[in-house]
């Protein structure tokens, strides 16, 4: 291999690999990137088994070639360089670094040791989706996943396709969001898939800023994510490729309110303030109890702790319908409430020990639910 190229764009694919690959004791090579010259490219690659990266930057390469090397070292051998032009040459498997007044070797592996990561056919069913509109969904969302490896269908995020439609569905059976992405016309895919947290978490860090459309490949095993933009070729080509989880999603439908007997509509920020002043006294259950009062237009917020002291504090709120007393995990009812954008939040409620239903006043395409705490 001899490949010229800039330090920068090297350290983005370098960034981004690492974030892929892990830790692995019984196998080392985990810790590693391969990094490939062909044609005019350098690409490097990152797995974990479950999870694969392709990350492609523009190279002035006069010998193709690959070769294997530790992540970690690399970027921290770039973070102490002025040079922003590059030449990588390998001998032996190893990767020499040549700029202004250096010249380094880093130890290599052999590159046919690397694990290989997964194609997909070319010909498999595929949505075209905007970047960054996927990766704000996602952030909406893929907090709410399960961490538990006797249910690992909700491990992950569901991706339901519905006409022109992306449903984006996190639970851990005590809280559930949905986020809705309308696609437009062209994107008519009937199809549902679990794709695994690590691998949304990595979309996000990823895809969140950039520009342009995924392309997202669906298989019976594997979904893949390539993203490439023409009007700037400077901008990387990147592919991330995925196990699916196996297994049925839950019918999360079941447990969205459909008829809610109170309905509350507050402001987003004082109730913020409110929940947490209130959290401060809350006991190891994380319990904050609420009355909803229609009479006096108000919800009350009060919790006791036997090492820190009791709260009760209340603010304006427009009530609808019977009085309801409802004890609330404050973590759980905040994480959904903080992911709304708009001031004004609804809340619907349906009993002292059903559900409480959690969206934006004006939004549309988020909800989330919140499982109360049962007396």
């Amino acid at each position: 291999m001899k490949a010229i190229v800039l330090k920068e764009n090297l350290k983005d694919a370098l960034s981004t690999g690492e974030g892929v690959s892990t830790k692995s004791i019984s196998l080392p090579i985990l810790n590693c990137l391969l990094l490939s010259a062909e044609k005019n490219f350098l690409q490097i690659e990152a797995t974990d088994l479950e999870l694969g990266i392709r990350f492609r930057i523009l190279s002035k390469n006069e010998e193709e070639g690959r070769t294997v090397i530790s992540s970690k070292s690399f970027s921290q051998f770039l973070s102490l360089i002025k040079e922003n032009q590059l030449t990588l040459t390998t001998k032996n498997n190893n990767l020499q670094v040549l700029g202004k007044g250096f010249t380094t070797v880093l130890k290599g592996l052999n590159p046919e040791d690397f694990p290989i990561i997964p194609n997909l056919k070319g010909d498999e069913p595929f949505l075209e989706v905007e970047a960054q509109m996927l990766c704000r969904g996602l952030s909406s969302i893929a907090g709410f996943t399960g961490q538990t490896q006797t249910r690992p269908e909700i491990s992950g995020v569901l991706f339901l396709l519905q006409k022109n439609t992306l449903k984006l569905v996190a639970t851990d059976s005590f809280r559930l969001g949905e986020k809705t992405l309308y696609l437009g016309e062209g994107n008519s895919l009937d199809a549902s898939l679990i794709v695994p947290a690590k691998t949304c978490r990595e979309l996000i860090g990823i895809f969140g800023e950039l520009p342009g459309k995924l392309r997202v490949s669906l298989s019976p095993t594997l979904v893949a994510f390539d993203y490439e933009n023409q009007e700037r070729l400077e901008l990387p080509k990147i592919q991330l490729v995925s196990r699916i989880i196996e297994g049925e999603y839950p019918h999360y439908q079941d447990v969205i309110p459909v008829k809610c007997q109170n309905t509350v509509l507050l402001e987003k920020t004082e109730f913020v303030n409110q929940l947490k002043a209130s959290a401060m006294f809350s006991g190891k259950t994380n319990e904050v109890r609420l009355v909803f009062d229609p009479k006096e237009q108000q919800v009350s917020f009060s919790a006791k702790n036997l090492d820190t002291g009791e709260h009760a504090s209340s603010m304006k709120a427009k009530v609808e319908g019977a009085p309801q007393e409802i004890s609330f995990n404050w973590r759980f009812l905040l994480d959904g409430i903080l992911h709304i954008a708009n001031e004004e939040v609804e809340l619907g409620l349906t009993g002292q020990e059903s559900p409480v239903l959690v969206k934006p006043k004006t939004e549309e395409g988020y909800l989330y639910v919140a499982m109360p705490i049962k007396a």
